[in-house]
């Protein structure tokens, strides 16, 4: 036979309120916030998400999802305004949009580069169509 607290209108247990806080994790959440990071993000989510900003980086290299997130964070933000923990990393919210800004920037001047090729691809097919279009004339005219 479990004991359950007896649900009451208008009745607050602080302690059984305070004991289920504490259990979801939200008193280190409060805490954390109160300390300046209100962004954070799972090493796994961090990593896939920006690993285009280190060059050379790829979402499968070998290694820690932990020690990417830091190469990461080293390479474009300095020591500065983030910190690591068990299993997530924590942002303030200038490092988080200059993190935002780097990725759009770069996703902005590779999309340029597959419209390019892609452009050029396709001028070139138009191209070769037409010399050979001009040279099958060329053909019939001198016989």
């Amino acid at each position: 036979f479990t004991f359950f607290p007896v649900l009451l209108l208008q009745m607050f247990d602080r302690e059984l309120c305070t004991r289920q806080l504490r259990y979801s994790g939200m008193m280190e959440t409060i805490r954390i916030r109160r300390a300046g990071f209100p962004i954070r993000h799972r090493f796994s989510d961090f990593v896939a998400r920006y690993y285009m900003l280190v060059k050379g980086m790829k979402v499968s290299d070998s290694g820690s999802d932990k020690d990417k997130s830091k190469k990461i964070l080293l390479q474009k933000l300095g020591e500065m305004g983030w910190q690591i923990g068990r299993t997530k990393i924590f942002l303030k919210d200038e490092h988080d949009l200059k993190l935002e800004g780097l990725r759009e920037a770069m996703l902005a001047e590779r999309v340029t580069t597959i419209q390019r090729c892609w452009r050029g691809y396709k001028q070139r097919r138009y191209f070769l169509r037409l010399k050979a279009g001009a040279i099958l004339c060329q053909k019939i005219w001198r016989r």
